[in-house]
């Protein structure tokens, strides 16, 4: 075991955006209790502002916005927050901005920055006098030990490397070092939306899109309203129309699944019975834990059942408030039944076909996840009736009168993915659960994580006036030789014989996990040398995840060494407030490790 001898003289925060920022509050609000007046040095190391880090910087385009609405973001843990250290109530993002709101509700990113700025700066202006603050705007390239058992964080630009005792890795999201690039090609990203490399696109090139998430919707919103182009109402209430500026480029965009991800509910909807109950009812943590302490316990058996059982109740709930002629039995009848049933999928799926006479309206996990699965279409333009009808069903079913249905859904995704958190950062699951833990619920993210309702209407405009052509799902880009200069190839299995070709390829999607060859000079140092190693993922291959100790969250190298002198705190969704945030439990236990002797921790 690799620990410090006694108490923590110095402690090294890498990476100060939203998780490392909020380490820090929960290391201050500790120290009193747990350190005393004893003086401590705190090191925090980021290139970027510290509080709004890379992400949410305050000099980015106002056209890029947050996906959650500001009201249900914060970074102070209130009193709702389970947590051995004391809370520190304060505003939301929406309860502090002086800026306005888009879409009912949502943040531009930089004014997100501005919010996690001001609360990095409120609460190290009010740290206790014994802890020194030292800002480092530099990048960690190393970490090293010394022979008195400490460490040395070894910065960039020439800058003094920082000793400390113990350090924490809060980075954030990861690049991963791009492949070569054959000459008279361009490739873009994966990583966030790059507004300078996007604004060097020629007007009029096409170019080949790879995702149709977020970092898609970011782009689109630079390719066309930042370069001159109008969204209309054709009529009050009515469908958006697009008019180009004539600077877009021509965007043939795809993916594994071929859809965009739907989006957020409209947020315009008084709370509801439909809305959910205010706590889950299978799949609670206690009955997970329950299920996983079973010999031979697999994630995929013995819990996601509960996951599964909770989003069609919170469903079915809505749908009868919402739509009751929609179900031939009562509300009553139909909720006994289901949790007499609730374990076992199968006769739970005829309990809906029994009580519910329309297949559409019964939930159908996987149609929603992968609507194209298996479809061949009769050449580009019947794939393009098809997608744009598919996104105005979307929109209908998300901000319609009904769409008390879908926000019940997102609800439920939201929360069954809280607990699955929770039982993760606690060590209740093994790496493999964790690996397939991870696999089951991408559909989560894709039903629950999409962009406001504006932005998906605005996509929907582009793609009726040629500015979005789709590829369709199953996606292959491949480059190919040409003569004198090579091209990018985009093809759909869905369109034998259509073909797509461009100089330029947009990764518009952030880079996956790469234990081994991360951008970050730091993580690629710490692989190399074998102090950090990658968890298995569901396919046998390396997940990208790295190995650590549990709860600890101590990273274990590959010689099984427990280095409990550091910690990894991996990127996180923002807390909601009032919800016992597992974000805010997971990092007071993170400052409490740090600040204890290892003996106490």
């Amino acid at each position: 075991m690799n620990d410090t001898a006694g108490p923590a003289r110095s402690l090294c925060i890498i990476g100060c955006g939203p998780r490392g920022t909020s380490i820090v509050e929960r290391i201050l609000a500790n120290v009193p209790t747990l350190y005393g007046d004893r003086p401590l040095d705190l090191h925090l190391v980021d290139p970027y502002p510290p509080g709004a880090g890379r992400t949410w910087r305050t000099d980015q385009p106002g056209l890029l916005w947050m996906n959650s609405a500001a009201e249900q973001v914060t970074l102070y843990p209130d009193e709702s927050v389970d947590c051995a250290g004391p809370p520190r109530p304060g505003p939301t993002t929406a309860g502090w901005l002086d800026a306005p709101l888009h879409d009912g509700g949502y943040a531009a990113r930089r004014d997100q920055g501005r919010y996690l700025r001001h609360f990095f700066e409120t609460v190290t202006r009010a740290r206790p006098a014994s802890v020194r603050l030292h800002l480092h705007r530099a990048r960690a390239t190393d970490l090293r030990r010394t022979p008195d058992g400490r460490q040395l964080v070894v910065l960039d630009g020439g800058h003094p490397p920082v000793p400390a005792d113990r350090v924490v890795l809060a980075q954030g999201h990861l690049d991963h070092r791009p492949g070569p690039v054959p000459p008279g090609l361009t490739r873009i990203g994966p990583g966030p939306a790059d507004p300078d490399a996007l604004a060097a696109l020629p007007p009029g090139a096409p170019v080949l899109v790879r995702g149709l998430g977020l970092v898609f919707i970011d782009c689109l919103a630079l390719l066309t309203e930042g370069r001159g182009g109008r969204f209309l109402r054709t009529a009050p209430g009515g469908p958006l129309r697009y008019l180009p500026s004539g600077r877009e480029p021509r965007l043939f965009a795809g993916s594994r699944r071929g859809v965009p991800l739907p989006p957020k509910p409209a947020r315009d909807t008084p709370a509801a019975p439909a809305a959910g109950p205010p706590a889950l009812r299978f799949a609670t943590v206690e009955a997970c834990r329950d299920r996983l302490s079973r010999p031979g316990a697999t994630f995929g058996r013995d819990v996601w059942p509960l996951v599964l059982a909770e989003l069609g109740w919170c469903h079915y709930r809505a749908l009868f408030a919402e739509r009751p002629t929609a179900a031939g039995t009562t509300w009553a009848d139909f909720d006994a039944q289901y949790a007499l049933l609730h374990t076992d999928p199968e006769r739970l799926a005829k309990l809906a076909r029994a009580a519910v006479p329309d297949p559409a309206d019964r939930l159908d996990l996987d149609r929603l996840a992968d609507p194209l699965a298996g479809l061949r279409f009769d050449g580009a333009d019947d794939l393009q009736r098809r997608l744009q009808g598919h996104l105005a069903g979307e929109l209908r079913r998300r901000t319609g009168p009904a769409r008390g249905i879908a926000t019940a859904l997102v609800d439920a995704l939201q929360r069954t993915g809280a607990v699955i958190e929770e039982l993760w950062r606690d060590g209740h699951l093994t790496a493999d659960q964790v690996a397939e833990a991870l696999d089951r619920f991408a559909l989560g993210t894709h039903l629950s994580s999409g962009p406001p309702p504006l932005r998906a209407a605005q996509l929907l405009a582009l793609a009726e006036a040629g500015v979005v052509t789709f590829v369709g799902p199953g996606m292959r880009v491949e480059t190919v030789a040409g003569g004198s200069s090579a091209v990018y190839r985009a093809t759909s299995p869905a369109l034998p014989g259509v073909v797509h070709e461009a100089a330029v390829l947009l990764d518009a999607r952030l880079a996956a996990p790469d234990g081994g060859q991360p951008a970050d000079p730091l993580r690629r140092a710490l692989y190399s040398r074998g102090e950090l190693v990658s968890e298995p993922g569901s396919g046998g291959g390396a997940s990208g995840l790295p190995r650590l100790s549990g709860t600890g969250l101590h990273p274990v190298g590959a010689d099984g060494t427990e280095h409990r002198d550091r910690i990894v705190a991996g990127p996180a969704q923002f807390p909601r407030p009032g919800t016992n945030a597992v974000y805010f439990r997971q990092n007071d236990a993170i400052a409490r490790r740090l600040l204890l002797d290892p003996a106490e921790a």
